[in-house]
């Protein structure tokens, strides 16, 4: 689903109407001809020549996928309702990024070309069985400071922190990492409250249920 899918959960939490417009990647290869068009002609320059973008009334780019998620947030109403709520919300999203990256370094991506099988068989059960479990209970830790209850991140009501954790435990970007991903956070009953929370919000679930099938 790549880099713009938590974006996407923010929308559809809000009920935004947007268009969704996305490269195709050829059957059996990894060639997208239409995102090779759209780079050659600089309509990507505004993110480095990469996906995603977000274009406001037409011609104002955004790109980078956190920037993005950040200003729908704001505009969802989902950062709270001071500066420091914002920090605060921003500083449970960037944990959650932190986890996130921490999972690439690991190494154990099909798309890694510099391990063996093996060692990437190797890599992903340390990972989930040591590594990310650990980190995840830093974060919980974390969030108990500005939950205000159950299933909430910040206070009582919804924010981009409550979407960032539904994408770092029940949205991951490879289906087969789902149950393991679950598995490691056994021990953070408050994560995973409110990961399921999320997914259980009409609107959200509706996204789920219908969006695009992609590879990843």
């Amino acid at each position: 689903r790549g880099a713009a899918e938590t974006a996407r959960i923010i929308l559809a939490l809000s009920d935004e109407e947007y268009t969704d417009s996305r490269y195709e990647i050829a059957p059996g290869t990894m060639s997208a001809p239409e995102f090779k068009a759209a780079k050659e002609s600089g309509e990507l320059d505004a993110n480095l020549g990469r996906a995603p973008l977000l274009l406001i009334d037409g011609n104002r780019p955004i790109g980078q996928s956190k920037a993005i998620e950040r200003y729908l947030a704001k505009k969802c109403g989902l950062m709270g309702d001071s500066d420091l709520d914002a920090a605060q919300i921003d500083c449970i999203a960037e944990h959650c990024r932190d986890v996130k990256d921490a999972q690439m370094r690991k190494g154990f991506s099909a798309f890694n070309r510099d391990k063996s099988d093996e060692e990437k068989t190797e890599a992903r059960k340390e990972w989930f069985e040591t590594d990310m479990p650990v980190m995840l209970e830093k974060v919980e830790k974390a969030v108990k400071l500005t939950s205000g209850k159950d299933g909430y991140a910040f206070g009582e009501k919804n924010s981009y922190a409550d979407v960032a954790i539904f994408s770092l435990l029940k949205d991951c970007t490879m289906d087969a990492d789902k149950e393991d991903t679950l598995k490691a956070a056994e021990n953070c009953a408050l994560l995973v409250s409110i990961a399921e929370r999320i997914s259980n919000e009409p609107n959200v679930s509706k996204w789920v249920e219908s969006r695009p099938k992609s590879m990843f």
